[in-house]
């Protein structure tokens, strides 16, 4: 279950939906040239992964956390506030400087403010991000095929079992309650699936 919890991991996400929807319907991004599309994604991988996880690695190192896995509510908030910054540069790097186009600047912006409003509640209550991450994704995409008509084939079936799984994985690991669980599930999916319906 851990390997579920990594190859899942929300720092990932940013990553996978982005090679699966140049891969399955490039028309997202339409201010993006094909052969560029290798910069892209180191792009994406290097703002929304690797930097944030030498920020978190650097934090362990310096005691400000005291495990990668971010169990304590209260270790959470400064991770958070990081990997947030990271996606606001993200987001305005691809939508304002570099203009890939809609609907993935939509996405960009929604990703950087979830990640805040994440943050905002972890300040009070635990919520499972893994959780709200993968079903985050799974809105995204259940939106783009509603909204326009995107083809994802099995993929899309593959992308909520691995939903299923990963919330299953941080349950059976004692990482998180059922409601916790449940509460990232439902805001992961709700708030995605209405920011590409209502804006994308």
């Amino acid at each position: 279950m851990k390997i579920v919890s990594v190859i899942f991991h929300p720092l990932l996400m940013a990553s996978w939906m982005s090679i699966l929807l140049f891969a399955k319907a490039p028309e997202i991004y339409p201010g993006l040239q094909p052969q560029a599309y290798l910069y892209f994604v180191s792009a994406i991988f290097i703002i929304t992964c690797l930097l944030p996880a030498i920020s978190i690695f650097v934090m362990k190192m310096s005691s400000m956390i005291t495990s990668f896995e971010l169990v304590k509510r209260s270790e959470r908030i400064y991770p958070f506030a990081i990997i947030a910054i990271y996606y606001g540069v993200a987001a305005y790097l691809f939508t304002v400087k570099i203009q890939i186009g809609s609907p993935f600047n939509v996405i960009m912006i929604a990703v950087a403010i979830l990640i805040a409003i994440l943050l905002v509640i972890s300040i009070r209550f635990k919520i499972s991000i893994h959780a709200a991450a993968i079903w985050s994704a799974v809105g995204f995409f259940s939106a783009l095929i509603v909204t326009l008509g995107i083809n994802l084939g099995i993929y899309f079936y593959v992308i909520i079992l691995a939903g299923g799984i990963t919330s299953a994985s941080r349950l059976l690991l004692g990482y998180h309650t059922p409601k916790e669980i449940w509460t990232g599930t439902i805001l992961g999916f709700t708030y995605s699936f209405l920011a590409i319906y209502l804006f994308g």
